[in-house]
């Protein structure tokens, strides 16, 4: 922060020969990116000593100084203070290990202490200065109950292509949860399509008329009820081969295994924020080169009863 009420970043030679507005997109990260070109165009954003224009180059060593006072605060993302556990980081791409009762983006009356939030300091932004090295673009959701990987894109380009691996099933995602009741058979697929429960509109359910559906489980221990008054518990690994909103909830309810916890769903008990649902790996070939990653959650946090 250079002055009151401003904040300055110096252009790197990767950014050498970007318009104006892709680098503020790409580096104004603590304001939605929606928000960056009407900043742009009120002359909120500067170039040197002049406002800047939208489409005109900015050339290593330019300092770009962005007006703090002229970004409304429903267009800010405040960097976090949430400790943020990474279990994969390159210049491309970063896959962060989301804490059970976190929400993935900033909604509604939670701004802060979202994933976005953490990755934004991680990036470099602070609360003086909105500048980062790079946006956080992710590439899919995680229920707030849930933990485990996210997978983030640090450019613009890298997420158009990982979002288009994800809508053609090449990034494989693989889950544990530990549900109600003894699932009986060693592995199975629940076929069956989603959409909005008719009876609660933020659940899902399985309608005739929904989006196609499709979870594949396995049995990884199956535990007998601790007393006479408890339910046995089932340990399950799972994979999505469709990514529907609230997927292997709505689906092991439907089954009758509702995930322990997840009483919007169906389970007896209240754990608080957390369900015993973990996202524990990501296979997907790496954007940049091509090349095969495995990554997988760290251990000793499996989903559990």
């Amino acid at each position: 922060m250079d002055a009151v009420g401003r904040a300055s970043i110096v252009v790197a030679v990767e950014s050498d020969g970007s318009r104006l507005v892709d680098f503020a997109r790409a580096h104004l990260a603590g304001v939605i990116a929606s928000a960056v070109g009407p900043l742009i165009a009120r002359g909120a954003v500067a170039r040197g000593d002049h406002p800047g224009r939208m489409d005109e180059r900015v050339a290593v060593g330019d300092v770009i100084t962005v007006d703090l006072d002229a970004i409304a605060p429903g267009d800010a993302i405040a960097p976090g203070c949430d400790p943020l556990v990474i279990a994969y980081e390159d210049g491309d791409l970063i896959v962060a290990d989301k804490p059970s009762g976190m929400h993935v983006h900033p909604l509604g009356a939670y701004r802060t202490g979202t994933l976005v939030n953490a990755l934004l300091a991680h990036a470099g932004a602070r609360p003086e200065s909105p500048w980062a090295a790079w946006r956080p673009h992710t590439v899919h959701r995680l229920d707030r109950g849930a933990s485990g990987l996210v997978l983030v894109a640090k450019r613009a380009a890298i997420h158009e292509t990982l979002r288009t691996a994800l809508e053609a099933h090449r990034i494989v995602r693989r889950y544990e949860a530990t549900v109600h009741g003894r699932v009986d058979a060693e592995a199975g697929t629940i076929d069956a399509p989603l959409g909005r429960d008719p009876a609660l509109d933020y659940r899902r359910a399985v309608v005739t008329d929904g989006q196609p559906a499709v979870t594949h489980y396995r049995v990884l221990a199956r535990s007998p009820a601790p007393t006479a008054s408890a339910q046995a518990t089932t340990r399950v690994a799972l994979t999505l081969e469709t990514g529907r909103t609230h997927q292997l909830r709505a689906h092991l309810a439907h089954v009758g295994h509702p995930i322990v916890g997840d009483r919007l769903y169906g389970s007896p008990l209240d754990t608080g924020l957390a369900i015993a649902l973990r996202a524990v790996t990501l296979d997907f070939l790496h954007p940049g080169n091509q090349r095969p990653l495995h990554i997988a959650a760290p251990a000793g946090d499996r989903a559990s009863s």
